[in-house]
């Protein structure tokens, strides 16, 4: 089996990925380097993608961004019972707000810029880190990759060529990719939270952040492009998709649904 977004839809991200390339000035060279890297660290210990998917079809998914609502929403999914059964993907710093909120992700997504001790501290206790290879985290990569190897409790990501025990399923940012990786490991559903998407960006986004903050020009273009790419994901994705982040951040294609009157049976 072909564990990718799929052939077709795999060739449809090439064109998407140059864009961001050609917007941020990326260097696909890199971005290969970076993939390659990973791959020569955890070739032959990572998850391969089958037991992921093992994990993951069929089940219904909690996808937790790391944006100003992720505690109220993580609160509110507590409060109305809906973790039973789901299986918890955390966007890098998401992770630290999942911690405090006593939850530990089944998988966490990132590109080694969160609160690291979080994620390590997660991985202990049974996270699967799913990392991310780009041309910017190369040396995050030789810090934090043989670290995070002592768990053995990792698989590897990038948006460039896959190579083995890297794997390409799709998405920009971190919090995109945990969807695009759900959807990509056959999950039946997929409710977002914590996605806000907007001009504000969460306490929980990086390290040095204690409240949230006003997003850089720059950050919001990131956002936008990750908004972007879930509207493209909603528009042929098989698992079906919700947003509980907030009437005020519309995702097209992914319906909108108070927390306070959602179920998985919807």
């Amino acid at each position: 089996m072909v564990f990718e977004v799929s052939p077709i839809k795999l060739k449809e991200w090439w064109p998407r990925y140059g864009a961001i390339v050609d917007q941020f000035g990326y260097d696909m060279k890199t971005d290969q380097e970076a993939a390659d890297l990973l791959s020569g660290y955890i070739m032959n210990v990572a998850m391969p993608l089958e037991v992921a998917q093992e994990r993951v079809e069929g089940k219904r998914i909690l996808a937790c961004g790391a944006g100003p609502s992720i505690s109220e929403n993580l609160l509110a999914i507590k409060d109305y019972g809906l973790l039973d059964d789901t299986v918890v993907f955390a966007a890098d710093g998401a992770t630290t707000a999942c911690m405090e909120h006593e939850i530990v992700p089944d998988f966490i997504f990132t590109d080694l810029d969160g609160r690291m001790e979080d994620i390590v501290a997660a991985q202990k206790q049974g996270a699967i880190v799913v990392i991310h290879a780009h041309g910017d985290n190369i040396p995050a990569l030789n810090l934090w990759v043989t670290r995070l190897l002592e768990g053995r409790a990792m698989m590897g990501s990038t948006q460039i060529r896959p190579r083995p025990d890297v794997h390409n399923l799709g998405g920009f940012t971190d919090g995109d990719r945990c969807v695009f990786w759900a959807e990509g490991l056959r999950a039946a559903k997929i409710a977002l939270i914590g996605m806000d998407l907007g001009n504000v960006i969460g306490r929980f986004s990086k390290p040095e952040m204690t409240q949230d903050e006003m997003a850089s020009p720059l950050k919001r273009q990131k956002l936008l492009v990750a908004k972007e790419l879930l509207a493209w994901l909603a528009s042929w994705s098989i698992s079906k998709l919700f947003n509980l982040t907030g009437i005020y951040t519309s995702i097209p294609g992914i319906p909108y649904r108070e927390i306070t009157k959602f179920t998985w049976d919807t």
